[in-house]
């Protein structure tokens, strides 16, 4: 059960405090290419691990997309935009065409996480019942359905699937994305951000 101090306190890891100054900086340029770089790593061992067509059965590059953007703000999402781009490139799970239509979909799986948060006064480090809830619905479930409606779309309209194995499709990579995004996910906000919102690099805003 959630503690009235940790209650009290949620949200307001966003609060630019009285005399804080923010701005971007080379460590963000930094943790950018960083997450990038471990974006493709992650999503290209994912999509080689257990493919089924076009979709990877369990993809953790989506954890990657999610918590890079709650902590990093918009730098974040740039990073999660296009290190699947290389990914799939690298692994060859997809078309550099099909591969560049997903970018749509690579930008909301990361964004809906962190405009939650920010919206909701949600707070990374998963305090409350309420902060799970967050996460979980629009970090998680939401973020990973739209992800992979416009996904299938993008096969569907390239002739890479038919109409009929949308659907399956669409399960596939929604479930695909959810799990391992809310199994590393979860231990990375939980365990790891406590350290992260102490940096220079973590963005309360979306650029700094």
């Amino acid at each position: 059960m959630a503690t009235n101090s940790a209650a009290g306190s949620s949200g307001r890891i966003w609060v630019v405090e009285e005399g804080e100054r923010r701005s971007p900086g080379i460590i963000h340029v930094v943790m950018m290419a960083l997450f990038i770089g471990i974006g493709i790593v992650v999503g290209t061992l994912g999509s080689l691990a257990i493919p089924i067509g076009f979709v990877s059965a369990f993809w953790p590059g989506q954890a990657v997309q999610a918590v890079g953007s709650i902590w990093f703000g918009a730098w974040g999402v740039i990073a999660g935009m296009f290190f699947p781009f290389i990914s799939n490139a690298m692994s060859g799970s997809a078309p550099i065409p099909v591969s560049a239509a997903y970018l749509p979909a690579n930008f909301i799986q990361g964004f809906l996480a962190v405009a939650a948060f920010k919206l909701l006064k949600g707070d990374p480090r998963l305090l409350t019942a309420r902060d799970w809830t967050i996460w979980v619905v629009f970090g998680v479930l939401v973020a990973n359905f739209v992800g992979a409606f416009w996904g299938t779309y993008v096969l569907s309209w390239f002739g890479l699937i038919t109409d009929q194995a949308r659907i399956p499709a669409l399960l596939g990579w929604t479930f695909g994305n959810s799990i391992p995004s809310l199994i590393f996910g979860s231990i990375l906000l939980k365990y790891v951000t406590p350290m992260v919102i102490r940096s220079k690099a973590f963005v309360k805003g979306w650029w700094a």
